[in-house]
């Protein structure tokens, strides 16, 4: 099948060989630059490694947010692309390496992950969407950085109850959270009570999702709610 459809690299359109990913070459993977700062989850204004600050507190239920890569790096616009809209499953693979590696260099920023026995929940899916999709790109993401640092992951706690519009259909902040209310549920909140989850999602946006995530898991005793993804969208584009 690879010598008659053969895969080729979103960077640099050449074919990708044995040492690369399916669809990225190792050069052009090695290009990328993690995302250096942090930023609220609420204003995008610059805060001490990505905690929600004052202002944008009450209206987010995030405590802090932590993005593994710059969405304005063509590559990783391209890599999200397909692994969200096209389906493409082994997309999973580079994505995961970008976020194993924003996890490994925050301890030189001050903020090591692994403290206070985080659990890892991906962002689910309805069961239409996954049904369509194949995979929930969030649970491959979170099940890969817990295997690879021995933490945590639970893909059962957090369920969703409603298939809503897609967000990315709405031009309109209010409109994104309104459309996304009262989606989720916590199955089994015994195993969320008095724990810090780090939550997974492929790309923030607005927020919106995250925030109502984090909401219901807090309403069944969730500690603290990290928001982890691997890039942050500009709404309105």
């Amino acid at each position: 099948l690879d010598i008659i459809f053969p895969k080729i690299c979103l960077g640099c359109n050449k074919f990708t060989g044995k040492n690369d990913f399916d669809y990225v070459c190792r050069k052009c993977f090695g290009e990328i630059v993690l995302k250096n700062g942090f930023e609220c989850i609420g204003c995008k204004k610059q805060t001490r490694l990505g905690l929600t600050c004052a202002l944008c507190a009450k209206e987010n239920k995030i405590d802090r947010l932590i993005i593994a890569a710059e969405l304005s790096d063509p590559l990783v616009d391209k890599m999200l692309k397909a692994y969200k809209y096209k389906f493409i499953y082994d997309m999973a693979a580079p994505l995961s390496v970008l976020a194993k590696r924003r996890v490994k260099k925050l301890p030189s920023k001050g903020f090591i992950m692994f403290e206070d026995n985080p659990l890892l929940i991906p962002v689910p899916l309805s069961k239409k969407r996954l049904n369509w999709r194949g995979f929930n790109q969030a649970g491959l993401l979170a099940k890969d950085i817990s295997d690879a640092y021995y933490m945590s992951y639970r893909g059962d706690i957090l369920t969703r109850t409603a298939d809503s519009k897609h967000q990315a259909d709405i031009k309109v902040k209010e409109d994104r959270i309104h459309n996304i209310r009262n989606n989720f549920a916590v199955t089994n909140g015994a195993l969320a009570r008095d724990r810090t989850i780090i939550l997974v999602d492929d790309i923030c946006t607005t927020g919106a999702t995250l925030n109502e995530c984090a909401r219901v898991l807090k309403e069944n005793g969730a500690k603290k709610v990290i928001g982890f993804v691997i890039a942050r969208g500009q709404f309105g584009k």
